[in-house]
């Protein structure tokens, strides 16, 4: 491998992990106050990013079948525009929960309740499907 390919790849990473820990951040701040309110038990502020990086790890490719597949039924002509979004929205919270409740199983220094759960995960979708839509109408989509 050429030295300046080497370079570019680690150049591509590091802005990438720039952009994307940040908002990891961030949302760990936000999702551990929301929980925090209803039961969330952590052993420190490191345990507490974990849980959240662990979570988005293992929930990306669900939020990708969650997007894709109400689209396709859209295209199919089985759902309108409005299904569309709803079940999109469904999709994403429940694999979101999903998420969460895994990583919470397999973590001893976090504790969630499910209410803490459930309302992390409609915020984290409600915000997903606002962003989405905004993408559709710039980029000219449906």
């Amino acid at each position: 491998m050429k030295k300046s390919k080497i370079l570019s790849i680690l150049a591509g990473a590091a802005l990438f992990l720039a952009v994307a820990l940040p908002i990891l951040f961030l949302e760990a701040v936000v999702g551990g106050f929301i929980m925090k309110q209803f039961g969330f038990q952590y052993d420190s502020m490191k345990a507490v990013f974990l849980f959240f990086l662990i979570a988005a790890i293992v929930d990306a490719p669900f939020e990708i079948l969650a997007e894709a597949f109400p689209k396709a039924m859209e295209s199919l002509g089985w759902v309108r525009r409005s299904g569309r979004l709803f079940l999109w929205f469904v999709l994403d919270m429940v694999f979101d929960m999903a998420a969460f409740a895994m990583t919470d199983h397999f973590m001893d220094s976090i504790r969630v309740d499910v209410v803490g759960i459930v309302l992390v995960s409609a915020v984290s979708s409600g915000i997903s499907i606002l962003l989405g839509r905004k993408e559709e109408g710039a980029s000219g989509e449906k």
